[in-house]
């Protein structure tokens, strides 16, 4: 019996202001698409539909500086949770 594994890959937005913000103009990029999934503390989780996760991570950084509000916030984008 062959079972499908589906891959999610998610990145992981980590900033303690402007969340709802980034939460908003990542939703809103087209390609790839982020889907917002839940937000934890300091922590905003969206799942991607790019296979390769650091590329996911990286446009998303670059969008988030390149905002309004980007240059002058502290956040920090990764793949997985660090513990």
């Amino acid at each position: 019996m062959n079972k499908r594994i589906e891959v999610i890959n998610m990145i992981i937005v980590n900033s303690p202001l402007m969340r709802k913000q980034i939460r908003e103009l990542l939703v809103n990029i087209d390609e790839p698409s982020y889907t917002f999934k839940k937000e934890e503390g300091i922590k905003l989780y969206f799942e991607t539909n790019i296979d390769d996760d650091e590329q996911a991570a990286a446009i998303a950084k670059k969008a988030i500086k390149e905002s309004s509000f980007g240059s002058a916030l502290m956040f920090k984008v990764n793949t997985q949770e660090y513990i």
